[in-house]
């Protein structure tokens, strides 16, 4: 992979795949162009750069979505962890970020596992954490495999509480919240 960063717009693509942007020559959208005229970037975090190495820059100026947690404090604070207990990543955390973690195996993921196969690439599961309500949820989203939390299978949004155990793929991860009742960012 060779990734490249525009010039145009910022935008970052795999230049051993294509020539020249794909998003400002509309070739991400099947070679046609957005109907506006605008040029769509890729997805992912919301305050991420890709690929995630370094502080998180906003090459766009004020155009990208932010976390009030992130406006308010500049940066995006690590709210709570996932360690994997059992599989490929078994020993690695991965920290957890207010508002939604996107969890697969692409690293435009907010949540990267690429050492499990079982796992979808883009947005397997999910799990955010709320600043106003102080509380966590995970979520299945659009990967193939059954997620489950604690044994059992989750089809629809679900509220964890501290230790609960994530199954994702042949991955299972153990829930480690930092904001709660004894401490939040404010």
């Amino acid at each position: 992979m060779e990734m490249k960063q525009c010039a145009r717009n910022g935008h970052f693509y795999d230049a051993s795949i294509h020539s020249e942007c794909p998003y400002c020559t509309g070739a991400a959208a099947g070679g046609i162009a957005p109907a506006d005229g605008a040029t769509r970037p890729p997805t992912g975090g919301f305050d991420r750069t890709y690929p995630p190495a370094g502080p998180a820059i906003d090459r766009r100026g004020d155009e990208r979505t932010r976390a009030p947690i992130v406006e308010k404090l500049g940066i995006d604070p690590v709210v709570g962890w996932l360690v994997c207990i059992d599989g490929p990543s078994r020993g690695r955390d991965y920290r957890i970020h207010a508002d939604n973690n996107f969890i697969g195996t692409d690293r435009k993921n907010d949540i990267c596992i690429p050492e499990d196969k079982t796992i979808s690439h883009f947005n397997h599961a999910i799990i955010s954490y709320d600043t106003k309500e102080n509380a966590y949820y995970f979520a299945h989203s659009e990967g193939r495999a059954i997620t489950r939390l604690n044994g059992k299978a989750i089809l629809t949004t679900t509220r964890l509480n501290p230790y609960d155990e994530l199954e994702i793929g042949q991955t299972k991860l153990l829930f480690v919240p930092f904001c709660g009742e004894q401490f939040k960012w404010e």
